[in-house]
């Protein structure tokens, strides 16, 4: 697992069970993280489809195919560094919140693309 616990990416509803998150995400993010050097909090991994809709997702979010994570960030420094390195490590779905990056893998949505949340 590299940098990371599957524990991390279970959906945090507490009721459903623990899916495991895309091979391709995985590799991605532990790429992602050796190259910012600094530690990547996931602060939404999996969700269930009730989860989901509990915490205003899409109904096709990443999330439910476990295709997308959120990563918690807390200063500009770290949102610049991690950006830089979901680049480098060729994520092509890239959303920045005040407190997040989302970073997708589906081939089955829109890329390359970068967005933000309201």
């Amino acid at each position: 697992m590299g940098y990371f616990k599957l524990d991390e990416f279970y959906c945090k509803c507490g009721k459903c069970e623990p899916h495991t998150p895309s091979p391709t995400i995985l590799f991605m993010l532990n790429e992602a993280r050796s190259l910012a050097g600094i530690p990547f909090i996931i602060s939404s991994g999996l969700r269930c489809p009730q989860h989901n809709r509990a915490v205003g997702g899409t109904l096709d979010s990443e999330h439910i195919s476990g295709e997308g994570v959120d990563i918690a960030v807390s200063s500009a420094w770290e949102r610049f560094k991690i950006l830089e390195a979901l680049m480098k490590a060729g994520f092509q779905r890239i959303g920045v919140g005040k407190t997040f990056i989302h970073a997708g893998v589906s081939v089955n949505k829109p890329r390359p693309v970068i967005w933000t949340y309201p």
